[in-house]
Parts: C-alpha cells; structure tokens; sequence
C-alpha cells in the first residue's frame, strides 16, 4: 500500500487525501499511513485548525477540504479530519439516496393503484 503512496522519492500528498475522499482509505489504513518515516517527514504541522462544524460539512465542503493538502495542511490530525469528513458526507448520500429511492417508490406505488382504482371504477 505504502508504495503508491510515494512517487519518485516524494509522498503523493494529493493521491492520498483523493484515496481519503473517495474512501478508498479509511481510518485504520491512515493510522498504519502515518506511522511510515517517509509519511512522517512529508507532515506539515501537528494540527489542522480549520475545522468547521459538523452540521455545515456537506459535499462542497468535503471537496474544499480535500485540496488543502497540498497549500498547507498534511499531518495525522487533517488526514483523520478528512476521512471523518468523508465519511460523514458518504452516509449522508447513501441515506439521501435511499429517501429519494423510497419517496419514488411510494410516488409511483400512488400512482399504479390510482391507475388501477380509474379503471375498475368502469
């Protein structure tokens, strides 16, 4: 795993934060992530502290946050921020998807039995 994680001799900061986005590493990967020497020497800082509230963090946000880690912010505490993030957002869209989901299955459920209530009325 560490190793498409280093390019060149260099730690592929976007690549990580985009794998943190789109879930394809998730908490306990960071963790292992972060205790490599090489992770460790890319860090930027200890802390990241533009964190926003929970009830603000939305996919927009989720994409804003995911390219502050190439401008200032790489350590433990944005990469863990990042995937609380993500993962908060993802639940959010699998959620929302099943609301819609079931709203369209109620709408269209109306709808047969209003079709079928027409023509046994005749």
């Amino acid at each position: 795993m560490l190793n498409e994680y280093i390019i060149n001799g260099e730690v592929a900061r976007d690549k990580i934060a985009m794998d943190i986005k789109y879930r394809k590493l998730q908490n306990s990967d960071i963790k292992q992530l972060v205790k490599d020497s090489n992770i460790k020497a890319a860090f930027i800082g200890t802390n990241y502290n533009e964190k926003k509230p929970k009830h603000e963090w939305n996919k927009e946000y989720l994409d804003m946050l995911s390219y502050a880690v190439v401008a200032e912010s790489f350590n433990p505490d944005y990469l863990l921020y990042l995937d609380e993030v993500a993962n908060h957002v993802e639940k959010r869209i699998k959620q929302n998807k099943l609301i819609i989901g079931g709203f369209a299955f109620f709408l269209i459920a109306f709808i047969i039995v209003g079709v079928v209530y027409l023509f046994t009325m005749k």
